[in-house]
């Protein structure tokens, strides 16, 4: 809740009295933003905004992809559930009987609004259900200060409750940050030096929403869908077809009224928002909320995080990538390609004991026929013809 100071002078004396204002929850989305990039000398303003919260180190999108990663956030629910194993454009769409944190807080007379910079991110994909006010490129990507401007208009509008969720492309390919920006972080002339460049213009261009924001007492959530592989793999820079910690890793900061101060270590995901922005507004949970946690009420050191494997994952393009069995260690695949893994040392120990039941817990019905995971299933003979 944000404080409305209300004060009556008389005379030489000043009365004052402090009154709840309407609650407010901002949530900003950093496309292809790498978890390792929120130092003060690339994002000054997050990093500001990160010591007022809570900086989660160990956060997880749970795929490498826009459209599905987004509909885990605001259902928070995990792509085999949701049933988006890829992007808008290869004709994925979040089913309407999958309630979001929108709608949710719609339905409790909140005024909602997304103002996005990609298409992907966009209303094709069902990202914007429960969203009143609702603006997308029809292609392509459109400029952070544009969509910036586009949620600033639309935040000093509003008298109560509300929800606003601003995308913005930076640091997404390709790369053209301004020259001031580009010296700013550090300046060069390789993709590395201007993936940083965009970094710093995105913060810059984040600025003042997020000050306005704060002023209103909103809690404040910043996260990206996924990060990028800056030629960690053979395949060199991309996030699509890779299941590497650099992409599925991300930056995760909260802040805002009641929001402790400090540092978590602990797993945590994508999943896990739309949970901890309904419990801080009070309003009632989404279905999904039995397997999603409070971000705000602590760690939970016993938890096993599950991450939905991208589709297009390639194993001539990152080693030890095998859609069909182990990715490693620590990562077990479920299903054919799109699947789920434990990020979590010490996997082997865990497995036998605690691996099964969890699998057996996610009751998931089977694709429909005509969608790409209903055509991989009958190929694989795991659904009729």
């Amino acid at each position: 809740m944000r404080p409305l100071l209300i004060c009556l002078s008389l005379g030489q004396l000043t009365a004052c009295s402090t009154e709840p204002g309407p609650p407010g929850v901002l949530i900003i989305t950093l496309d292809t933003w790498r978890a390792d990039h929120l130092s003060a000398e690339l994002a000054p303003n997050l990093h500001k905004l990160a010591t007022t919260g809570l900086q989660f180190h160990n956060a997880w999108t749970p795929i490498g992809l826009t459209t599905p990663a987004h509909a885990s956030l605001f259902t928070g629910l995990l792509p085999p559930q949701h049933g988006l194993r890829g992007n808008n454009h290869h004709g994925y769409h979040l089913a309407e009987t999958h309630q979001t944190l929108a709608e949710q807080v719609k339905a409790q007379g909140w005024a909602t609004a997304a103002f996005v910079s990609s298409y992907p991110a966009g209303p094709e994909g069902g990202l914007h259900q429960g969203f009143e006010t609702s603006s997308a490129p029809e292609s392509g990507e459109r400029p952070t200060a544009e969509t910036v401007g586009l949620a600033q208009a639309w935040l000093g509008a509003q008298t109560g409750p509300w929800l606003l969720w601003a995308h913005v492309n930076d640091p997404h390919g390709p790369y053209a940050p301004d020259a001031a920006d580009l010296a700013a972080a550090g300046g060069g002339d390789d993709d590395k030096a201007r993936y940083r460049g965009e970094v710093h213009q995105a913060d810059r261009l984040l600025g003042p929403l997020i000050t306005e924001a704060q002023a209103r007492g909103a809690l404040i959530v910043i996260t990206a869908d996924h990060g990028e592989v800056h030629s960690e793999e053979r395949c060199g820079w991309q996030h699509e077809r890779s299941s590497s910690p650099v992409v599925l890793r991300v930056p995760l900061v909260i802040a805002g009224p009641g929001v402790p101060q400090g540092r978590r270590d602990g797993l945590v995901g994508l999943t896990d928002i739309a949970h901890t922005a309904l419990t801080w507004a009070k309003l009632p949970p989404l279905p999904s909320a039995a397997q999603s946690l409070d971000l705000l009420a602590g760690e939970d050191p016993s938890r096993a995080l599950w991450a939905a494997e991208s589709g297009l994952c390639d194993p001539e393009c990152t080693p030890g990538c095998n859609p069909t069995g182990f990715l490693g260690k620590d990562r077990v695949v479920y299903g054919a390609q799109g699947g789920l893994y434990v990020v979590r040392p010490g996997f082997g120990e865990y497995g036998e004991r605690d691996l099964a039941p969890r699998l057996e817990s996610y009751d998931l019905p089977l694709p429909p026929p005509g969608s790409p995971d209903g055509d991989q299933a009958r190929a694989l003979g795991y659904q009729d013809p």
